[in-house]
């Protein structure tokens, strides 16, 4: 009876020491989980929350996702990281640039940022630099900025989902950024709502919403995108393009534009097809190079000179000897 007592006692110590042992391995797991994708907090109440989005920026690591409860957030903020940066609810949960030079600057790839109003500042979001890629922009509202977005030498980003609203300039703009996708947005009450400027190549622009916009899309030596399947009207330009070359615009509805629907200037080899227009001042127009004054050559101008010489230098001879 003595060694059975013995034997469960042993038993029974090696089963809890089993338990620990695989309770530990456990924890030692979550913690490896956690570090490597963190959750940080901005504006919850309680212990260890954070009060400025930069400074939860600063204390995460890539991967990480920082959630920003409701309120208003007065900040220029730099993103340097590979993080998902989510607002609670996107219409309480604002980002104010009080006419700073950027709200959002991201020098990093692989960044998400979703469901902010994003206000106030000269530029709303700021993407720069070919090193950074793949960033993804949706469900925001994006509003009264100069502008609100601006990519440069930027390209594979995704731009989805968001309003933009009453920006005083511009309100996408991008330069020399390739590969990119505008997809399903709306755009409302801006200047030029949306521009593709100096070598921004191969983009795709598709079901997005342009509404009372004085320069709906507007393309500046640009070539090789893809303008599909877009509602158009109301503004003064439905599309503007200048020097800009094999782009397709294609199933777009394009209505009540004051001066043209679609307005092409030094540009060829562009795909216009399947385009719905309605009461535009005019749908289409065409303008071509404006005919070149050829400047006379300089062997000619000094023949016309050694003549010129020639003749009045006779005429006053011919005077001395009267």
């Amino acid at each position: 009876m003595h060694k059975w007592k013995k034997k469960l006692e042993k038993g029974a110590i090696i089963f809890i020491f089993s338990i620990l042992f695989f309770s530990f391995f456990m924890c030692i797991s979550d913690i490896s989980i956690a570090k490597n994708n963190n959750i940080l907090y901005v504006g919850r109440p309680g212990f260890g929350n954070y009060t400025l989005i930069q400074n939860a920026i600063d204390n995460s690591s890539n991967n990480d996702t920082i959630i920003v409860y409701p309120g208003t957030y007065n900040e220029s903020i730099l993103i340097n990281k590979s993080i998902n940066l989510v607002g609670i609810d996107k219409n309480t949960t604002i980002v104010e640039g009080y006419k700073r030079l950027y709200i959002f600057f991201i020098k990093s790839s692989h960044v998400n940022i979703t469901n902010f109003t994003i206000t106030k500042g000269k530029m709303g979001i700021y993407i720069s630099g070919a090193d950074y890629s793949y960033i993804n922009i949706s469900r925001n509202i994006i509003t009264e900025n100069s502008e609100g977005i601006r990519v440069y030498n930027s390209s594979n980003n995704i731009i989805s989902k968001n309003n933009f609203i009453r920006n005083s300039d511009r309100a996408l703009v991008f330069f020399e950024s390739k590969n990119n996708k505008i997809i399903n947005n709306y755009f409302f009450d801006s200047i030029k709502s949306f521009i593709l400027g100096r070598w921004s190549n191969n983009n795709i622009i598709k079901n997005n919403n342009f509404t009372e916009n004085s320069i709906a899309i507007g393309l500046d030596y640009s070539n090789h995108n893809n303008i599909t399947y877009n509602y158009i009207g109301g503004g003064a330009f439905g599309l503007s393009l200048e020097y800009s070359n094999n782009n397709n615009i294609s199933n777009n509805i394009i209505v009540k534009n004051k001066n043209y629907g679609i307005y092409l200037k030094n540009s060829d080899n562009n795909i216009i097809n399947a385009n719905n227009y309605s009461k535009n001042y005019i749908d289409v127009k065409i303008m071509g190079k404006p005919p070149s004054i050829k400047t006379p050559d300089i062997s000619i101008i000094y023949a016309i000179f050694t003549i010129f010489l020639i003749f009045y230098i006779k005429n006053k001879l011919f005077k001395k000897q009267l």
